[in-house]
């Protein structure tokens, strides 16, 4: 059995009901809980229509999605998977049951997370390596063309794993929070997010400290839409909030120019 976490502030209600239905067509899923960091009355009436979930209004107002996602999870029965999932994904039982049977299959792996896409099928690169500033200064502020003369673009395409078949199983460093599904014994060993992180990064942190008791596994036979509005490139505010996560990232991890390993690959 498993239990789900959905963190939501002003959410697309079209977007939440496909989540939301996801999961309860799941037949080994046990509960969730929604946990409203605004104050959606709308997400409140549409949450009371799906008998597995609850609605909760954030008690501290909008904490953070790491306080959201904890406090979620404080509100869950006991299961033996856990998994942390934004508004904006859907999928079919097979995907979870894919991600159940990696779990199921290998003690060692505490963190799986799918393979996403875009509702037109477009994959998303969203397994990744650590970051680096040169990879996310090429990724956030230079255009291709001016990337690629300053040699920034190989970085950016490093981060993303671009060298990798996405097609196979990975175990990357830093793997997307759209749908992170933990074993739920190994969630509480981390104790949960790191509620430092406002919002962006905390799943980059959590990868990191997964790895460090277990084994984190991209599971491509998994396959979810995610329909990825990339708000932090639109809004000069989350661009803010994006390098704030990223700093306290690189506090608590490591500051990195460039990935040695390039260097390796390139000389």
């Amino acid at each position: 059995m498993w239990t789900a976490a959905i963190v939501i502030y002003d959410p697309k209600l079209d977007a939440l009901e496909a989540a939301l239905a996801s999961c309860e067509h799941c037949a080994n899923f046990r509960q969730g809980v929604v946990v409203d960091n605004g104050n959606s009355d709308d997400a409140k009436a549409l949450v009371a229509r799906f008998s597995k979930f609850r609605y909760e209004l954030n008690p501290k107002g909008n904490a953070g999605f790491g306080h959201a996602q904890n406090f979620a999870f404080s509100l869950l029965p006991q299961a033996e998977f856990h998994a942390a999932i934004n508004p904006d994904v859907r999928f079919e039982p097979e995907a979870i049951e894919q991600l159940i049977r990696t779990l199921q299959k290998n003690r060692d792996v505490v963190l799986v997370a799918p393979a996403l896409f875009y509702p037109d099928g477009e994959r998303q690169l969203l397994c990744k390596r650590y970051p680096t500033l040169r990879a996310l200064i090429a990724r956030r502020f230079l255009p291709r063309s001016l990337s690629d003369w300053l040699n920034f673009a190989i970085d950016a395409d490093y981060f993303e794993m671009r060298d990798c078949d996405y097609s196979k199983p990975m175990e990357p460093e830093f793997m997307s929070g759209a749908l992170m599904f933990f074993r739920r014994s190994a969630f509480l060993q981390l104790a949960g997010f790191d509620e430092r992180f406002f919002l962006y990064f905390e799943d980059c942190d959590i990868t990191l400290r997964a790895r460090e008791i277990g084994r984190a596994v991209y599971v491509p036979e998994a396959r979810v839409i995610h329909d990825w509005a990339r708000g932090s490139h639109r809004s000069k505010y989350l661009t803010w909030v994006t390098i704030v996560s990223l700093v306290k990232l690189f506090n608590k991890h490591g500051w990195r120019w460039r990935d040695p390993r390039i260097v390796e690959k390139l000389f």
